[in-house]
């Protein structure tokens, strides 16, 4: 520092009876690049965000719009199991007719699978033998698939632990019948659970 200092005093007379004057094309330069074309690149690119902008809230004001103004949802139903299901498997696992069959109470509807079913002209008949021993007919049932066979309501009370579910063979004329007119190809005692 001490070099700079001396040269400036040994300089300093040199600039006495002058004043400062900066370059005459300093300003003009200045002026070219306040008005150049970088300008007008800058309002481009600020009215492109302005623009976007505007339109991604538009989009937001109009998702929350329809997520307020759209129908609530259908109630979700819960469907309670019942509290005693009947069940039984009609015929043996090696027997010529296998039939599985539920109950639900709460809805009176039986439902019986044909899994197996000898071929046949006769229709296969349900009926339900309750602790007095007499048969009483639920009425023809599908020879494969599944049969809704809705319980009438006298005889709901008959569908109960111990009690005999049963198929016959019977002529489709007639039924349901007031006696079956063979032996049962399946039966099976209901169990509740």
């Amino acid at each position: 520092m001490a070099i700079n200092t001396a040269w400036t005093e040994r300089l300093a007379p040199l600039g006495t009876g002058f004043e400062e004057q900066p370059s005459p094309a300093l300003w003009p330069a200045i002026q070219r690049r306040l008005g150049s074309g970088d300008d007008v690149r800058i309002q481009r690119e600020l009215r492109r965000w302005r623009l976007g902008a505007i339109a991604s809230g538009a989009l937001a004001a109009s998702l929350a719009a329809l997520i307020v103004l759209r129908p609530a949802p259908a109630p979700v139903e819960v469907v309670r199991a019942p509290e005693r299901l009947a069940v039984a498997q009609l015929g043996a696992d090696d027997a010529p007719a296998l039939f599985a069959a539920n109950y639900d109470p709460v809805d009176g509807v039986l439902r019986i699978r044909a899994m197996r079913l000898p071929g046949s002209a006769l229709a296969p008949e349900l009926w339900v033998i309750p602790a007095d021993g007499v048969p009483r007919s639920l009425g023809l049932v599908a020879p494969s698939g599944v049969s809704r066979v809705a319980v009438p309501a006298g005889r709901q009370g008959l569908l109960q632990d111990g009690a005999t579910l049963a198929i016959t063979l019977e002529p489709r004329d007639g039924a349901p019948h007031d006696a079956p007119s063979s032996t049962p190809i399946a039966a099976g005692k209901i169990s509740t659970i």
